[in-house]
């Protein structure tokens, strides 16, 4: 299918994956942190997330069809044999996430509308279904659109509390705690909601998709997308943070929508928008959960069965008909090297024997219909049977978002990024231009933060429980 995204739908896409139900919770954070501290987490996270997202683009461009990126292409010529082990964490994260979904749509609607748990949660698939079955991350856009209009409304609502109760009125003095603008008010509570901030701008999962799909995908374009998606979402949450946290001060709660009236109707509809948000943010974490799914599949087809088209390989092989190489690019002309080259240069670099021939009509990671729908009906129906079973699994999601967020985010984009930018140059027998040279280096800070942020969460998780 040809590439039709345009800037505009994937930055809608990129905002609505970023920006969810978690956007809620940040309020909570200021209350712990302080205003300052508050606000520069907010803006660290932007930082090194935004940063990991444009290594992730950056890598790309080392492929000889950079339309053909995902965790699995890229590993493939930076570190083989931990193909499997890549995508592992992209894939519980999205399916964990997907999971706590249903079961906050179980727990959300019968609150609002009546009925039962298990009635909702199965209510929701006359909606999930549908935009599950979509295959580009691009077809989405439409509700994403719709689930940004429902953010808009939560926004507004902790707006205009703020403006009513704080700015034009002194009704706050009623209900609001103590505010902290400079010191910390919480020091063991900064440290159990670091990770709030820290992943809430986690949107790795999707960004190969938009990397393949933008009709312009050159390396301006995509820095487009990535700075208006984190600058978008860095002024909702500061300023919810804000609005929210100078509210209600320390009484503020973890889910803010918690704090407000639950009989007025402007609350019941914020509610009800929380669900739409919720259930329209299923689609954007079930893609890249399938693709990784069949990234993995992929990887057992060829590593113990018989590819689709070739004999047998071992686990350092490619699949023969993926267009998995690097290629040189100065800033006159691009060129790719020559296959035999190439593959001893990889080979050299990893330690493996590589054999592989490029052709860019192939896909790098098969996926043909048979397979999608049946990969597709296995997934959502083995998360409908677990949200239908399943009322509390707190601690386990936590785990999950300390391992499998902090590497799709931070430690895999360091990697790839130490391991690639400026390897075309090299290959070639030519300096790395200072450019790259400091986009290495950051990217093995990068890749040493998520090691850094992933300790603590655990440490938070296990210690202060979920």
């Amino acid at each position: 299918m040809e590439p039709t995204a345009t800037a505009f739908f994937s930055i809608v896409n990129l905002v609505k994956t970023i920006v969810g139900a978690g956007m809620l919770a940040i309020p909570y954070a200021f209350r712990s942190d302080g205003v300052l501290l508050g606000v520069t987490l907010t803006l660290i996270a932007a930082i090194t997330s935004g940063f990991g997202l444009f290594v992730l683009a950056k890598s790309s461009k080392t492929l000889t069809d950079p339309r053909q990126s995902s965790f699995f292409t890229l590993c493939s010529i930076s570190y083989p044999a931990l193909s499997l082990a890549f995508d592992f964490p992209m894939f519980l994260q999205c399916y964990g996430v997907g999971l706590s979904y249903l079961v906050l749509i179980g727990d959300l609607f019968p609150g609002i509308l009546g009925g039962t748990r298990n009635g909702w949660i199965l209510a929701s698939a006359v909606l999930i279904v549908p935009l599950s079955l979509i295959r580009r991350l691009d077809g989405l856009k439409y509700s994403s659109i719709l689930g940004l209009f429902a953010i808009g409304y939560l926004v507004c609502l902790i707006y205009g509390t703020f403006i009513y109760d704080v700015v034009l009125t002194n009704n706050y003095k009623e209900f609001r705690g103590d505010v902290s603008w400079v010191r910390v008010y919480d020091l063991k509570g900064m440290v159990s909601t670091f990770t709030i901030i820290i992943f809430a701008y986690t949107a790795s999962m999707n960004m190969f998709s938009i990397i393949n799909e933008l009709k312009d995908n050159s390396m301006t374009n995509i820095s487009k997308v990535i700075n208006g998606s984190i600058g978008i979402s860095t002024l909702l949450y500061v300023s919810v943070g804000l609005c929210g946290y100078l509210t209600f001060g320390s009484k503020v709660l973890g889910n803010i929508m918690l704090n407000y009236d639950p009989n007025s109707r402007w609350s019941q509809l914020g509610k009800l928008c929380l669900g739409f948000v919720v259930i329209l943010s299923f689609p954007l974490m079930f893609h890249p959960c399938r693709i990784a799914a069949n990234n993995m599949f992929h990887w057992f087809q060829i590593t113990y069965g018989r590819c689709e088209e070739h004999q047998e390989i071992n686990t350092e092989h490619v699949h023969q008909s993926t267009p998995i190489a690097m290629v040189v690019e100065d800033e006159e002309d691009r060129q790719v090297l020559g296959v035999q080259d190439t593959y001893q240069s990889i080979a050299q670099n990893n330690g493996a024997d590589i054999e592989r021939q490029v052709n860019k009509k192939k896909e790098a990671v098969p996926f043909p219909n048979l397979r999608y729908y049946i990969m597709t009906a296995l997934l959502l129906s083995s998360l409908y049977v677990l949200a239908l079973n399943v009322t509390s699994f707190a601690l386990v999601l936590a785990l999950v978002g300390a391992t499998g967020s902090t590497a799709i985010s931070f430690t895999l984009p360091g990697l790839f990024g130490y391991k690639l930018i400026g390897s075309q140059a090299v290959m070639n027998g030519q300096l790395m231009s200072k450019a790259d040279v400091f986009y290495k280096k950051c990217s093995l800070l990068l890749a040493w933060f998520g090691i850094i942020v992933m300790c603590l969460s655990l440490y938070v998780t296990l210690y202060y429980g979920a």
